[in-house]
């Protein structure tokens, strides 16, 4: 199923929250909502809301986020690398989720965000999910190059944070701490250059992947703006 149209937070609301530090939590404003879903409540209405984390892996295939689990760092279209984070629910209104998420370096604070409002693909046995067949669907945290980290993105724990907000306003907040890779097949040598700490903007790196010096378009900003 395919959602619909996705609308962007515009960077200028943005751009304030990637450089703070303290505790953090992904943004409340909204991104406006998606008309003519008919996709039915998903669950319980009575019923709290169920959310579990999921990402894209590699293979383009959906997989868990885990509690000191690894989460892999791809390359998407907008260039740098991102880390597509999504949820799995049931027991919520599937149609305009918010989904918020932010990877946060547990050292200095420091943050990147992404929020975009979608529509919930429903799935066989009662949930709805970000679509593995969308990355619009997922909040595509920017996360290279590196220079928000006080330490590699790679092979550090860092601390991401997840949220669903309905239309109503109900919101549901998942945190864990991960272990972004750099495992994407023939994106690794790249991967590795710009996101170590201390990259520098115009370095040259070896590798596929975009261009090289740059990192590709959009990784800068922090704001990961989605294709």
């Amino acid at each position: 199923m395919r959602s619909a149209r996705l609308l962007l937070l515009p960077f200028a609301l943005l751009a304030p929250l990637v450089a703070c530090s303290g505790p953090v939590e992904p943004p409340a404003e909204d991104a406006g909502l998606i008309t003519g879903c008919q996709i039915p409540f998903l669950g319980d209405t009575q019923a709290e809301p169920e959310v579990e984390l999921i990402a894209l892996g590699p293979d383009g295939k959906i997989e868990p986020i885990t509690e000191g689990g690894k989460v892999s760092m791809m390359f998407p279209p907008q260039g740098g690398r991102v880390i597509f984070a999504g949820v799995r629910a049931r027991n919520v209104n599937p149609c305009a989720v918010r989904i918020s998420g932010a990877l946060k370096d547990p050292l200095s604070g420091q943050v990147r965000i992404d929020a975009r409002t979608v529509n919930l693909e429903a799935t066989d046995d009662g949930w709805g999910r970000s679509a593995p067949t969308d990355i619009s669907t997922f909040s595509n945290i920017a996360t290279c190059p590196n220079q928000w980290s006080s330490q590699d993105v790679f092979g550090k724990e860092h601390e991401l944070i997840v949220s669903l907000t309905e239309k109503d306003g109900r919101k549901t907040t998942r945190t864990v701490h991960v272990m972004p890779a750099c495992d994407e097949p023939g994106q690794e040598e790249q991967c590795l250059c710009i996101c170590k700490h201390g990259y520098t903007l115009g370095e040259m790196c070896t590798g596929s992947g975009g261009a090289g010096g740059s990192g590709g378009a959009g990784g800068s900003g922090g704001a990961g703006g989605g294709p």
